[in-house]
């Protein structure tokens, strides 16, 4: 848990020094408190159709490491739309919501906050008017079933909005489901998702109503060209793109600057849900970005969380059951 006091000041030598490859902010600012500090993401696993599918299903064991490592949250993506009736009253896999109650119980005795998202629901951003109502009736179902959960368990709204799920759409879906899950929840941490890809220019766009308990968020992969260089899912096929230059580390400083200005101007606090570099770039680039991006946050006081645990931006490998030491080090030290 942070505490950082609600006031602008000019960041001065004696906050702080950071190296060449970590961009420092331009000011610092705090806004309340925030419950994230240092997040991973399960990535995956109930994201994918299936658990297991894509190669990745959640342990016990796993959260247990991330807490001895250092981590006080972990995001769990999860696809409840391939697990929820298409037709109303649009009920939930039962069988499913054992298993991320499953998960829920392992992070609360263990002493993880734990995120738990809706992700993935590709047919809402291809077609809105049909699928909204269905994702409205997915929360009313989650608010009243996790109704006494501790307040370790953080709700986030939608995961990476896109198409036709344009930032005023977003905006306006975020709104109501806020307002169902107040009624039963006027104390939890809310998330709201943010569109064009959790992409930052989306954020600055939104205009979301204040909430001392809502936080906002965004995602960084930026550059693309160099984070996902090489990946199958994309069309970033050229490799060899490298990171590190001067010219480099201001442009993710100005990024990050920007992300401050929103938690400034909106008084909520700004938590990047996800950041992180490919598998496939060389262990000591993926590892400098890493540290660049890391610390530049925690600079300004923004809440991150690591994509992902061990998935194709891994820093753990099950199966030699052994972390990457580079990437976890850039993260923790």
């Amino acid at each position: 848990m942070r505490h950082y006091i609600l006031a602008l000041a000019v960041f001065c030598a004696g906050c702080g020094s950071a190296s060449e490859n970590s961009p420092e902010p331009k000011r610092s600012f705090s806004i309340g408190e925030t419950p994230i500090s240092r997040c991973m993401n399960l990535g995956s696993a109930l994201e994918a159709p299936s658990e297991g599918e894509w190669g990745y299903i959640v342990r016990r064991v796993d959260l247990e490491r991330l807490k001895e490592a250092g981590f006080d949250t972990i995001r769990l993506p999860v696809r409840w739309s391939v697990h929820t009736d298409l037709d109303a009253p649009y009920t939930i896999d039962p069988t499913f919501l054992a298993r991320v109650d499953e998960i829920m119980g392992w992070a609360e005795e263990i002493g993880l906050q734990i995120i738990v998202n809706v992700h993935h629901y590709d047919a809402m951003n291809e077609d809105p008017d049909t699928h909204e109502p269905r994702l409205e009736a997915i929360w009313d179902q989650l608010s009243t079933h996790f109704i006494a959960a501790p307040e370790t368990v953080i709700f986030e709204t939608i995961n990476e909005p896109h198409t036709n799920m344009t930032t005023a759409r977003t905006d306006a879906l975020n709104k109501r489901l806020l307002a169902r899950l107040r009624t039963e929840h006027p104390d939890r941490w809310i998330i709201l998702g943010t569109a064009f890809w959790g992409n930052l220019s989306a954020l600055e766009e939104s205009r979301p109503d204040y909430d001392p308990r809502v936080m906002l968020t965004y995602h960084d992969y930026s550059p693309f060209a160099f984070t996902h260089q090489g990946t199958s899912w994309t069309d970033q096929t050229e490799t060899g793109v490298r990171w590190g230059t001067r010219d480099d580390v201001a442009a993710m400083a100005r990024e990050l600057d920007k992300a401050l200005d929103v938690q400034i101007r909106t008084r909520m606090p700004v938590f990047v849900g996800e950041f992180g570099v490919y598998q496939g770039v060389p262990i000591e680039q993926r590892a400098r970005w890493t540290r660049s991006m890391r610390v530049g946050l925690e600079n300004r006081g923004l809440g991150w969380c690591y994509w992902d645990f061990a998935g194709s931006l891994k820093v753990y490998d099950v199966e030699t059951e052994s972390w990457l030491p580079e990437i976890k080090s850039a993260l923790l030290d």
